[in-house]
């Protein structure tokens, strides 16, 4: 596993890049800051290094996102049974990641990225009748705390009960700063608890999150520029893309 401590000066300068990347695509449409760093941090690092290098990030921007809003309180009151469960199954998941292979992590992210982009570009939502039902939220709770501990993607398949919420998009945007920072600290704890963090990361962590805050800076004014439908469609063939190269890159 490569040291952070000991990365030159232009894997760092790449580092920024992609720091600042995540950043702007999260100010622009409020999610992706794991995806995006995650995925372009693992053609540098280790995956397992990777999403413990951005852990604090997460944590620190969806506190903010979190309460950012006038809906926390409906918001936990609606998905406090999936909260809980999703919870509950990242330890499972958090094991798998620390018994598998990188290359099989890597395998599962790059699958993962290509469903949920492909989802995206044909605009095709999932939506379930039944989404206050207690099972149902408990059963895409532990399946997305699963898929979080293995592989530090948030969104699948979470995406399907934001579908069937119908929240608005201030609402939804809420609900995932809510989400996501249960999810990074929980995930925090646990690589905290095994020694998969320690002070160079912490420190690296915490320098990456000025490139970030600043991308979400930007992604805010360049929200209000740019079509956020055109830019989904662009950021969602892209994560296609990475998808693939990713498993191509595991598999030859």
């Amino acid at each position: 596993m490569q040291v952070i401590s000991n990365i030159d000066y232009l894997v760092l300068i790449q580092v920024i890049l992609i720091f600042l990347t995540g950043g702007i695509v999260k100010g622009l449409i409020g999610v992706g800051l794991p995806t995006v760093t995650l995925t372009l941090l693992s053609f540098l690092f280790d995956i397992k290094e990777s999403i413990s290098i951005i852990l604090l990030p997460i944590i620190l921007t969806n506190l903010y996102q979190m309460f950012n809003g006038k809906y926390l309180k409906q918001i936990v009151n609606d998905v406090k049974i999936f909260q809980f469960a999703a919870f509950l199954f990242i330890f499972p998941g958090f094991y798998f990641l620390t018994i598998l292979k990188s290359d099989t992590i890597l395998f599962f992210l790059g699958i993962i990225l290509i469903l949920n982009s492909l989802l995206g570009l044909m605009k095709y939502e999932i939506k379930f009748k039944n989404y206050t039902s207690k099972y149902f939220h408990i059963f895409i709770g532990s399946m997305t705390g699963v898929v979080t501990g293995v592989t530090g993607i948030y969104t699948m398949p979470f995406i399907f009960l934001i579908q069937s919420l119908q929240y608005s998009k201030d609402k939804v945007i809420q609900l995932m700063g809510l989400t996501f920072f249960i999810f990074g600290c929980t995930q925090f704890f646990l690589f905290s608890l095994h020694d998969m963090i320690n002070v160079d990361k912490l420190i690296f962590s915490l320098v990456a999150c000025f490139p970030i805050l600043f991308g979400v800076y930007l992604g805010t004014i360049l929200r209000k520029k740019i079509s956020e439908d055109s830019f989904k469609k662009l950021f969602n063939f892209i994560l296609v893309v990475m998808g693939i190269i990713l498993i191509l890159k595991i598999t030859f």
